[in-house]
């Protein structure tokens, strides 16, 4: 008996020692994804719209000056044209890519969503059954008939228990290592946001002093 209930304690403690550390790894994943949604919100309605309005006023600027020497609409301003037309249909394609890409982030969000809910229904059903064998020692003085294995059955399912801990274990810690890399990889990428930003606007204050003589090269 002693051996058995020193036995369950460890098992106890190995449970609750895991059940700590998928938190932790549940709380680093949640904040990941905000940092990644942060990023993403980031680069897109500020870096790539900024970047967006740097190419409209260059084709402005690029537009007078190459008029400038042209009368009439010719080759060479078409060819201008043409130049920002590709440019276009690219980010289109790229918009589009993306927009895939974040849809089926959203459908794997969606999945792990519904596994969490399931996972919920589990434990509801489980205080269920937990109260009415409550209810049925209570009414009976017996325990439920699932409450009702030997020493040895007891002994075979702790078992079985710290099997599926061990088997545990070596996945917990894989999940924990990969959020590790990514937690450093989205450090990167906000450094990399950062740089890339830094780089528009310096592209901005130069658009900026073109257009501010823009006149000088179109008289």
């Amino acid at each position: 008996m002693e051996k058995l209930i020193d036995k369950l304690e460890k098992s106890w403690s190995i449970l609750l020692n895991q059940r700590s550390r998928n938190y932790l790894l549940r709380s680093k994943i949640d904040q990941s994804i905000a940092i990644t949604n942060s990023n993403l919100t980031a680069s897109f309605l500020g870096n790539q719209q900024m970047a967006n309005h740097n190419t409209a006023d260059i084709k402005y600027c690029l537009k007078k000056i190459v008029k400038k020497n042209s009368e009439e609409l010719d080759a060479t301003e078409l060819n201008v044209e043409l130049m920002f037309m590709k440019h276009q249909q690219k980010l289109n394609k790229r918009l589009m890519e993306n927009s895939k890409a974040l849809m089926s982030a959203i459908e794997q969000l969606q999945q792990a969503h519904q596994r969490v809910m399931k996972t919920n229904e589990e434990i509801v059903s489980f205080n269920l059954s937990m109260l009415e064998a409550t209810s049925e020692i209570i009414s009976t003085d017996e325990l439920p008939s699932q409450m009702r294995l030997d020493m040895d059955d007891i002994y075979t399912e702790v078992e079985k228990i710290e099997k599926g801990c061990l088997l545990s274990d070596k996945t917990l810690q894989k999940l924990i290592t990969q959020m590790e890399e990514i937690s450093v990889k989205n450090d990167a990428l906000s450094k990399e946001l950062s740089n890339k930003r830094e780089k528009i606007i310096k592209n901005r204050d130069h658009i900026t002093g073109v257009r501010a003589d823009l006149s000088i090269w179109t008289k």
